[in-house]
């Protein structure tokens, strides 16, 4: 309730004052003991140091590459698994001319009918019974990087090989290495929406 002095001007209840001091305060109070109790009973998260996917080590080879030895051995650098190649995606290595797929560039497709193998006579690359006997590598993922837990996913759903999937403990991609063939198509989609590549094929010959 509010009164007046002398001038006939209102001033504030000393009482009514106090009061809202006081019922602020405990209100305040509250929320901080809820705040205390929720972050002390929440699981202690440890922060995982930041990692780097590993440098691909080797080439990725077409699919059907033998041995990367005899591969060297029998491969004429014809081009001619460059030239059948309908997506455009295997190059010629400038130090030795031999083809090779750089997957941060342009993924292998994984072609039903792998043209590139048929036009192979030197048998560089050698027949497959299907895509799953594919093995041009395995894809490798960093957690540190990958930004699955910031709700990307992206390389999930176009895995030809459903190779890939979501750990929810660690908010990551993992890769099933038993499926992956190391087409490399994750590590373009990857390098495409994120501006550090997560996820990059590891050459396993």
């Amino acid at each position: 309730m509010a009164t007046s002095n002398n001038s006939g001007k209102p001033i504030a209840d000393p009482t009514f004052g106090r009061r809202t001091f006081l019922r602020q305060s405990l209100v305040s109070f509250g929320s901080t003991v809820q705040e205390f109790v929720k972050h002390r009973d929440a699981p202690v998260i440890k922060e995982a140091e930041p990692k780097s996917v590993p440098l691909q080590k080797g080439w990725l080879r077409p699919p059907g590459a033998a041995q990367e030895g005899d591969f060297l051995e029998r491969c004429t650098k014809c081009g001619d698994c460059i030239d059948a190649c309908p997506h455009q995606v295997i190059k010629k290595l400038l130090k030795d001319e031999t083809p090779a797929i750089f997957p941060g560039e342009g993924p292998c497709q994984l072609c039903d009918d792998l043209p590139c193998i048929a036009a192979c006579e030197a048998d560089a690359l050698l027949p497959l019974s299907g895509l799953d006997m594919v093995n041009m590598g395995v894809a490798v993922v960093s957690s540190a990087l990958c930004t699955a837990g910031n709700g990307c996913n992206a390389c999930i759903s176009k895995c030809p090989m459903d190779a890939l999937d979501m750990d929810f403990s660690l908010f990551s991609v993992i890769v099933d290495s038993n499926r992956c063939v190391g087409c490399g198509l994750c590590q373009f989609i990857c390098r495409t929406v994120n501006d550090q590549v997560a996820i990059r094929v590891m050459v396993n010959k």
